[in-house]
């Protein structure tokens, strides 16, 4: 036994070994964490194999402690670190059913504009006490813990970090190739759970954008291109009605939920159109959350799965690449494109990213009046029934309007608000789903259609040719399994295709990226090369290997699918359906006052550049207590939101005559 003891004894000089055993202990922590349950700690015998290659990974960060005199407190910040990602990971699966991946660090400012949503005042408080508490404690142990004596090693350092970098690689390709481990990530939440935290968080990291495919080269785009160009574009005769698409916020089909019953119909209008027009299932990309990204494949026919895990392109390629897009396309045909949603204009960088994607215009909530939101604070969808018939109002020209919805957003209260009486009542709860929490959505999601029926009607009682296209975004945030559901598959939600005019009918499930071209192929639309391929090629044997190359070409290559020459340029987006006005300025008492046109809540007034509190009295004046103007003084009217970030601006110049009130 003492031989033993000596031995352990000795190897626990290692440096290396220790490092091992620190990041296997962290691993069961963190694993602890991303699985939400003890299990975690089971990780070395329920699958020991990613266990060890996270447990390289997590030993691969820990190597920073060979570099410093302060190991121990090396090793604590590591695992703070660490334990800190995971921990955001275990509260983001409260509230969604996406795990937290690198590319929400990307998404930051959107989060903290819905962190009092999913959060209270108690927990937020409790939140960043914790973190307070753990950078003292940083701090503490980077005064207070013992340094090492002899001077650090950097040359055996680098070896050694050089020596687990190696094992890493090395099992990285072995596991690759066995199917331990796999870099696509069909079901992000499945792979988290499968592959491991401190792995798939990694891959969040380095994979982004669409990786270079295979045989990529000048001949074989050339040779894409003139199979596509040599076929035929399409065999119906060209129409160009005002094509109008809505993307409903968690919107789907309650009843597909087994064992769910309900006082009445919930979507009555739904399920009438259903019937009666084209309609299908829709696959996805997410799920419970990342609008976001379901809107960026039907709007450019890309797919998903081709970017890395968890990436939002609006966030990344978007900010710079303009993109092909069903705006762009019937751009050319001469129709004016214009964006719609009734939240900030400013989430998921919308009011830069549409300018990429070929609108001339974008409503946001910012440039809407009247407007009536839900007992937890989203606006309700009843008022984009007046904004599409505004911005049809608006233009001579034929209209697509690409309309994103927000009622049915969560976070859906467990207890019903005070004051709020549902319409529809659950009859019987399924196994897992229930209480106020869904009742409440379910009715949510009643009023929208509702809103539905409401823009149908005003549709069809207008004398022009429309279609309309409405489809869920991704299924709301409840703990769904796809045995729970008839359709079998949480990745699906559904769409609609009405029109006031004979078009044909036909029943059929697609994927997301290929909405948009089917939709267009019915009316004989064929501009665009990604809308020709997914018209001519979805059927055939290589067809997504052919997208991605096309996908890769247009973001990330030599764009040789367009001779090398974008044909797209970002538009000028002006924000709101009508301008904003601003005739007159002057100080009346203790306050000054703005005269215009189109004023609202969110109409702040700006004297030489700075912002003043600013008090609405109705669409024609706002005014400023406390402040006068002088000669010379430069008044603006800007329209933002709460995170005070500038949408549109209208100055006054002509303040040289200014008359005391």
């Amino acid at each position: 036994m003492g031989k033993i003891k000596d031995f352990a004894r000795r190897c626990w000089q290692w440096d290396v070994l220790r490092l091992f055993v620190y990041s296997a202990i962290l691993d069961m922590v963190i694993e602890t964490l991303n699985t939400r349950s003890l299990t975690g700690l089971l990780a070395p015998v329920l699958n020991p194999l990613v266990f060890f290659y996270n447990v390289l990974i997590l030993m691969l960060t820990m190597c920073l402690a060979l570099f410093t005199r302060r190991k121990i407190f090396a090793v604590s910040a590591v695992s703070a670190f660490w334990i800190l990602l995971a921990g955001i990971n275990f509260a983001v699966l409260y509230s969604r059913k996406t795990p937290f991946t690198a590319m929400d660090i990307y998404l930051l400012s959107d989060a903290i504009k819905v962190i009092p949503v999913y959060l209270s005042t108690f927990q937020i408080i409790l939140t960043a006490a914790g973190a307070a508490a753990g950078i003292v404690l940083l701090v503490l142990l980077w005064l207070k813990a013992p340094k090492q004596k002899e001077a650090v090693n950097y040359l055996h350092g680098a070896i050694k970090t050089a020596a687990v970098g190696a094992v890493l690689a090395a099992a990285t390709a072995i596991f690759m190739l066995s199917g331990i481990i796999s870099n696509y990530f069909g079901n992000l939440a499945d792979a988290y759970q499968q592959y491991g935290f401190a792995y798939c968080f990694s891959c969040s990291v380095v994979e982004r954008g669409i990786d270079k495919p295979g045989g990529y080269s000048t001949e074989l785009i050339e040779q894409m291109k003139e199979e596509v160009d040599s076929k035929e574009e399409t065999d119906n005769e060209q129409k160009t009605p005002n094509i109008i698409f809505v993307q409903l916020e968690s919107f789907f089909d309650p009843t597909l939920v087994k064992g769910a019953e309900f006082s009445e119909d919930p979507l009555p209008h739904f399920h009438s159109l259903e019937s009666a027009f084209s309609s299908g299932f829709l696959s996805v990309p997410c799920f419970g959350a990342g609008t976001a990204n379901t809107e960026f494949e039907v709007q450019t026919g890309i797919n998903l799965d081709d970017f890395g895990p968890g990436e939002y392109p609006y966030k990344t390629v978007m900010q710079s690449k303009v993109c092909e897009s069903a705006a762009y396309n019937l751009k050319s045909l001469g129709y004016h494109t214009h964006a719609l949603h009734n939240n900030d204009g400013t989430f998921y960088n919308r009011n830069k990213v549409f300018s990429h994607l070929g609108y001339d215009a974008f409503t946001s909530v910012e440039y809407m009046y009247d407007i009536e939101y839900t007992p937890i604070g989203w606006a309700k969808d009843k008022i984009l029934t007046g904004e599409i018939e505004k911005i049809l109002d608006s233009t001579e020209e034929k209209d697509y309007i690409y309309t994103i919805s927000v009622q049915g957003h969560g976070d859906y209260p467990e207890q019903m608000p005070e004051g709020y009486e549902p319409v529809i009542q659950m009859t019987a709860e399924a196994e897992g789903i229930g209480g106020d929490a869904f009742t409440y959505y379910v009715n949510q999601i009643h009023e929208m259609d509702n809103f539905i029926g409401e823009l149908t009607q005003m549709l069809d009682a207008r004398d022009e040719d429309t279609v309309l296209v409405m489809y869920g975004d991704h299924l709301p945030g409840f703990d769904f399994t796809d045995e729970m559901l008839f359709n079998g598959d949480i990745y699906q939600t559904q769409y609609v295709i009405w029109s006031n005019f004979d078009l044909p009918v036909e029943k059929k499930d697609m994927e997301s990226f290929q909405l948009s071209a089917y939709v267009l192929g019915k009316l004989g639309i064929s501009e665009g090369y990604i809308t020709k391929y997914h018209q001519q090629q979805s059927d055939a044997d290589d067809y997504l290997k052919g997208l991605k190359l096309m996908e890769y070409d247009i973001l990330y290559g030599e764009q040789e699918i367009y001779n090398g020459q974008v044909p797209y340029k970002p538009t000028s987006l002006k924000m709101g359906t009508e301008e904003i006005l601003v005739s007159e300025a002057y100080n009346y008492k203790d306050y000054v006052c703005v005269e215009g046109g189109r004023f609202n809540d969110f109409s702040v007034v700006f004297i030489n550049d700075k912002a003043c509190e600013t008090e609405i009295i109705n669409e024609n004046l706002l005014r400023v207590k406390d402040v006068s103007l002088e000669p010379g003084d430069v008044v603006a009217v800007v329209q933002r939101g709460s995170d005070k970030i500038e949408l549109s601006r209208v100055t006054l110049y002509d303040t040289e005559t200014i008359e005391g009130g």
